[in-house]
């Protein structure tokens, strides 16, 4: 293998640092999440629709329109009338002294329904995002068969009652994102 050879297989650490700021502005944005999550679900879809659907201000919708277009996530058709946006979905592993984990737009969207759902939002403020995240890959095995709520709930560390409402309110985002997400290791 010759040096130009090695240097195109190489991982472009730039953009590997791009892809870890852009998933840690949507896991610690909401609105900003449940934005990109709406865009990926229904997109291409039209600004204003996005405005009336979500209730968002003129200026809060462009902003973060803005942002998600800055963050290399977001593309606009300006060839159609009304414009469109789209998203990509995107996704973060990440292989850490812990083990590795990848983060997928189901999780981003997790993040932006703490905004609809109280379960969720409750959560967050008594646990914080990365238990969410942990919630969340317990979701998934509890859907495979690997475990139950309760079992769930221990590993988790969390009291069982406020362990299963989370399951629960995630399976919901879990059985959604199968339409959208590609990178869900979806349970059979």
């Amino acid at each position: 293998m010759s040096a130009d050879d090695r240097i195109a297989t190489t991982p472009n650490p730039e953009a590997t640092f791009n892809d870890l700021l852009t998933y840690a502005e949507l896991l610690n944005t909401p609105r900003l999440a449940r934005l990109y999550s709406y865009i990926l679900r229904h997109g291409p879809v039209e600004i204003e629709a996005i405005k009336t659907d979500l209730d968002m201000a003129h200026s809060t919708t462009y902003k973060y329109i803005g942002q998600l277009e800055e963050m290399g996530v977001l593309g606009r058709d300006e060839n159609v009338t009304p414009a469109t946006v789209t998203v990509d979905p995107i996704q973060l592993q990440l292989d850490t002294e812990h083990g590795e984990v990848l983060a997928t737009p189901t999780l981003v969207d997790a993040i932006g329904r703490q905004l609809d759902t109280e379960d969720i939002r409750v959560f967050v403020e008594r646990q914080g995002i990365a238990k969410l995240a942990a919630a969340l890959h317990y979701t998934l095995r509890i859907m495979a068969g690997e475990l139950t709520q309760r079992t769930a709930a221990t590993k988790l560390d969390v009291h069982p009652v406020e362990g299963m409402t989370v399951f629960t309110a995630l399976q919901d985002v879990v059985e959604e994102a199968a339409s959208y997400d590609p990178y869900l290791e979806r349970p059979e």
